[in-house]
């Protein structure tokens, strides 16, 4: 669905105040209808001297970001022939790509001047999305090629040159320097400015209103902010360990990558992490049996804790095989321990019969 709305954009300069309106058009979230108050931030971008030198932020009522955006107004070809394209850009309040926004009386062409149709805008989004997308290490010369008759790439008008083969998939049909351009305007300076006005507020307040969002990507931004700034680690872990739990896979790699070996050394986290373990899934407990094993071993309470989760059922048989690798001769004079390893000796699971024997066995225990 299209989308239509008038806009005031506000640009302060030299003291003065100027009024300008455009009539949007996309195919995306109205984010310059969403409410909230903007917060304008000056912004000296000495690589983009053409465009908007502030960056608008869209903040709730408890003065938490909504959106960050920024109007651009860039040239996309190397000749500095082509048409110059203006558009809004959009970062979540976490600083991630969120969307564009076109006036409609200037809507995006490709390089033989025809303009953009909507499933052309619905590519140009999926292709912002993509953080690691190929064109992040390709320069605008990289991108077509060049007639033999063309001895200088900087006299392409834009349309001389044939988009190369290879990106034929990953770019909008005719528009490989419109879409180059804009993933390099995304990713580049005006997000690493919103990434240092996010970093600049955080404090034990904001990491918790983040937290509390329920928004997979603000969570995220405040975990890889506390692997920065290590004093909010003991306030906040116990939370982490709960995102290991989320629905949202993106969440719950990143809250069980928190937990690396500098974090697991500690017993009490390791002991907290072992109890949530029959709440994760099956691969999250493989991945951190693994790490517990990386880790040189564990205590005889987390080696016990984790039998007792197999017996029960509460953890899936077949994670025994690497439980099993935790497993120290001197376990066995702890009675409950045994009481567990006699049990899966003499029960009637094949399976677990065979494993607990041989790991005896090789740990020189049995007798």
């Amino acid at each position: 669905m299209i989308k239509r709305l008038w806009f005031l954009v506000v640009i302060i300069s030299a003291g003065l105040i100027c009024l300008s309106y455009f009539e949007v058009e996309s195919t995306q979230e109205n984010f310059l209808a969403w409410k909230g108050e903007r917060v304008l931030h000056s912004f000296n971008d000495t690589t983009d001297a053409s465009s908007d030198q502030q960056i608008v932020e869209l903040q709730d009522d408890n003065g938490m970001p909504l959106w960050f955006g920024r109007n651009f107004f860039k040239d996309v070809c190397i000749s500095g022939k082509c048409k110059m394209i203006r558009l809004w850009l959009f970062w979540d309040g976490a600083g991630n790509y969120l969307g564009f926004q076109v006036p409609e009386n200037e809507p995006l062409t490709k390089s033989d001047h025809t303009i953009f149709e909507p499933q052309d805008y619905t590519k140009l989004d999926e292709i912002l999305k993509d953080r690691s997308s190929i064109l992040k290490d390709l320069k605008q010369e990289d991108l077509v090629i060049i007639p033999d008759s063309i001895k200088n790439p900087y006299e392409l008008d834009g349309y001389t040159a044939a988009t190369q083969p290879a990106l034929a998939e990953v770019v909008v049909k005719d528009a490989v320097y419109s879409c180059h351009t804009l993933w390099h305007t995304v990713y580049g300076p005006t997000q690493q400015e919103i990434f240092r006005l996010l970093d600049e507020r955080a404090d034990a307040d904001f990491l918790t209103k983040m937290f509390d969002s329920r928004k997979p990507e603000k969570i995220i931004w405040a975990i890889e902010t506390i692997e920065k700034h290590r004093e909010y680690h003991e306030a906040f872990y116990p939370r982490i360990i709960t995102f290991i739990k989320s629905d949202d896979e993106l969440l719950a790699e990143k809250a069980l990558d928190y937990f690396q070996k500098d974090v697991l050394k500690d017993e009490l986290i390791q002991k907290q992490l072992v109890d949530e373990m029959p709440f994760f899934s099956a691969r999250t407990n493989v991945e951190l049996i693994w790490r517990l094993i990386e880790m040189g071993g564990v205590s005889e309470e987390i080696f016990q804790q984790l039998l007792q989760f197999v017996q029960e059922e509460k953890l899936q048989v077949t994670a025994l095989n690497l439980i099993f690798q935790l497993y120290q001769p001197n376990f066995r004079e702890n009675k409950e321990i045994d009481a567990l390893l006699n049990d899966f000796l003499n029960g009637d699971d094949a399976y677990v019969r065979t494993l607990t024997q041989k790991v005896l066995e090789t740990k020189y225990d049995l007798r």
